[in-house]
C-alpha cells in the first residue's frame, strides 16, 4: 500500500479536503431546500392561499380549506410548512387548530401582481421546467431544441408575471425619461407615434405604453399563440383595445405593419434562433428617424466564474430555458442570457445594419438597455 509521501503531488492536491466537500454538500442541501420550498410557494400562489390569507384574514386549516376549495389535511400541512419556513405566523400549538397569518412582506411579494417586489411569477418556473425535463434530457443528447409549448401554460404565466412589475412601475416613470427625444416623440399628440413591441408575450409592456400615451398605436408581435390569446384578454380588460393590437407573428420575418417610430425588444432577443434577422426586420420596419430599444440581461462584460447571483441565475436559465427554446431550428444562432454581453450586442446590431449602438443610462440589477439607430 502506498504511503501519502509516495503519492504523486497532483493526486494529493486534487483530493478534496473534508471541509471543502462538507461546504459543497451543505450548499447543495441548501439549494435542494430552496427548490422544495419554492414548489410549496407555487402551490400557495396557484391555489390562491396567500391571497385568501391576506385579503380575507387569518385562518385555521379548516377555514382556509373552506375558503379556497382545497382539502383540509393538505391545508393543514401546507400552513404548517409555511409557518416553519417563516412565510406565515402561527397562533396556537397544534397545526390542526392554529390560526395562521401572512408574515410581513407576503402581500407585496406573493399577492400584489404589480408590486415592484412581486416574485410570484418565479414560482411557475419550477412546474414549467418539470414538464419540459424529459424533452431537455433528450435535447442535451441530440443537440436539438425544446419548443416553448413543451413547458406548458405555466411558462406563459411565469414569463408574463416576471417582468410585469417593471413595466407597471418603471417603464414610463424611470426608463423613458432616460431617452428624452423618444419620450417626446411618444408624447407628441400632433403626430401620433407608432410602436412595435417585438416579442411582446402577453402584452404588459404594450398595455403600459398605450395607457401612458393614449394617442399612440402599439402593435405587439409574438410567435406564441397562448401568450397572444392571454394578452388580448388583458388588453380588453385594461380598456386599450382601440390602440393596442397583438398578433401572432414570427418577428424574424417581415412584419404585417411598418412605419414605426419606435421598436422595442424587451428581454427576448437572446432567446431567438435568429437574433440578427429579428434586428434587421426591426430596422426595416422603422419610419425615418425611428429607433430601436433593446432590454437585455445585465451580465458581466466578460465570462466570470464563479459569478454573482445575477450571473448564476442567467447561466441556469440559459441551460434549461432560453437556449433550448432558441435551438428549435437546425441553423439556430441563439445567443442565450449569459452571453448577451455589450460586445456581442454591438456585433449583432452591426450585422443587422445599425450604425449606432448606445448603452442607455438606465440602472437596473438585471437588465441593460441599448438604443440602436441608423444614421440618416
Amino acid at each position: 500500500m502506498s504511503t501519502l509521501s509516495e503519492l504523486p503531488v497532483e493526486q494529493i492536491e486534487e483530493t478534496p479536503t473534508p471541509s471543502a466537500a462538507g461546504e459543497l454538500s451543505g450548499r447543495l442541501f441548501g439549494q435542494t431546500l430552496g427548490a422544495v420550498e419554492l414548489v410549496n410557494v407555487y402551490l400557495g400562489v396557484e391555489l390562491g392561499l396567500y391571497r385568501s390569507l391576506t385579503e380575507d384574514g387569518p385562518a385555521t386549516p379548516a377555514e382556509l380549506a373552506e375558503r379556497t376549495g382545497i382539502d383540509v389535511r393538505y391545508a393543514q400541512d401546507w400552513l404548517a410548512q409555511q409557518a416553519v419556513t417563516g412565510l406565515l405566523t402561527a397562533r396556537g400549538d397544534e397545526p390542526s387548530t392554529a390560526l395562521f397569518s401572512p408574515a410581513d412582506g407576503v402581500r407585496e411579494t406573493l399577492v400584489d401582481e404589480i408590486s415592484p417586489f412581486y416574485v410570484g411569477g418565479m414560482t411557475y418556473i419550477a412546474p414549467s421546467v418539470g414538464r419540459a425535463l424529459p424533452s431537455l434530457v433528450a435535447a442535451f443528447r441530440t443537440g436539438g431544441g425544446v419548443p416553448y409549448a413543451a413547458y406548458g401554460p405555466e411558462a406563459v404565466t411565469a414569463q408574463g408575471a416576471l417582468n410585469r412589475p417593471a413595466y407597471e412601475n418603471s417603464l414610463i416613470d424611470e426608463w423613458l425619461p432616460q431617452v428624452p427625444d423618444i419620450q417626446a416623440r411618444l408624447a407628441d399628440t400632433a403626430r401620433p407615434a407608432r410602436v412595435a413591441d417585438l416579442g411582446a408575450g402577453v402584452g404588459w409592456s404594450s398595455i403600459r405604453l398605450a395607457e401612458a400615451f393614449p394617442h399612440i398605436r402599439v402593435d405587439g408581435y409574438d410567435l406564441d399563440e397562448e401568450s397572444i390569446a392571454r394578452g388580448r384578454r388583458y388588453v380588453a380588460e385594461r380598456g386599450v383595445a382601440d390602440r393596442v393590437d397583438l398578433e401572432v407573428a414570427d418577428i424574424t420575418q417581415p412584419l404585417p405593419g411598418g412605419g414605426y417610430d419606435l421598436a422595442v425588444f424587451f428581454e427576448c432577443l437572446h432567446d431567438l434562433p435568429h437574433p440578427v434577422a429579428a434586428l434587421e426586420v426591426a430596422r426595416r420596419s422603422l419610419a425615418p428617424g425611428g429607433s430601436v430599444i433593446v432590454m437585455e440581461e445585465h451580465v458581466a462584460e466578460s465570462f466570470t466564474a464563479p459569478g454573482d447571483e445575477v450571473e448564476r441565475f442567467m447561466a441556469a436559465a440559459g441551460t434549461i430555458w432560453c437556449v433550448p427554446q432558441g435551438r428549435i431550428e437546425a441553423d439556430s444562432e441563439v445567443v442565450g442570457p449569459l452571453d448577451i454581453r455589450p460586445a456581442v450586442m454591438r456585433r449583432l446590431a452591426e450585422r443587422a445594419g445599425f450604425d449606432d449602438v448606445e448603452i442607455l443610462p438606465i440602472e437596473h440589477p438585471f437588465w441593460r438597455f441599448y438604443r440602436l439607430d441608423v444614421r440618416s
